[in-house]
């Protein structure tokens, strides 16, 4: 079966193809977040996380508290976790994002899998870290299931009404 790209008719199917590749370039980013971390090391962290708390951060005392917390960790050993996190993530979300993108069917249920799983670990850090916006992104995230779970009901009755039409 030939590769047909996603095109918008609608205003919602517009919604689903920007919120689908914001996906993709968060995707992106995480995989560009491990190779820094892989390739800058601790000293990159130790610096980064210097740096951060040194500029308009320095100002919230709690927010630099939680930065400095996070970069010792990450340099003192906790590289390998963010370094898989990163990239699983953002392979998934990008296989995910491909998938919706040349209406492979597959990729719906696929990328609700991933993204309602995603989405209990971004509510279990939004209870134990109190994170608003993880909490931002999680809604964002319910809203976009809604969006794929709609976009997938379409493409079965598409798909059907084509094998209906070929007989």
């Amino acid at each position: 079966m030939a590769t047909t790209w996603f095109k918008p008719t609608s205003l919602l199917d517009k919604i689903f193809e920007v919120s689908i590749i914001i996906k993709g370039i968060e995707g992106v980013f995480e995989l560009l977040g491990a190779a820094v971390v892989i390739i800058g090391g601790p000293g990159l962290i130790t610096w980064l996380t210097s740096w951060l708390t040194r500029q308009e951060l320095s100002e919230n005392v709690t927010i630099s508290n939680a930065i400095v917390h996070t970069g010792q960790h990450l340099a003192t050993g906790g590289t390998t976790y963010v370094v898989a996190y990163l990239v699983v993530h953002g392979v998934i979300k990008l296989i995910a994002v491909v998938s919706l993108l040349q209406n492979r069917l597959w990729g719906y249920p696929f990328s609700l899998a991933t993204l309602g799983i995603f989405m209990i670990y971004q509510i279990y850090q939004v209870y134990t870290d109190h994170s608003w916006f993880i909490a931002a992104l999680t809604i964002f995230d319910v809203f976009l299931l809604w969006l794929i779970w709609r976009e997938w009901q379409m493409q079965k009755r598409r798909q059907l009404a084509a094998v209906a039409t070929s007989s």
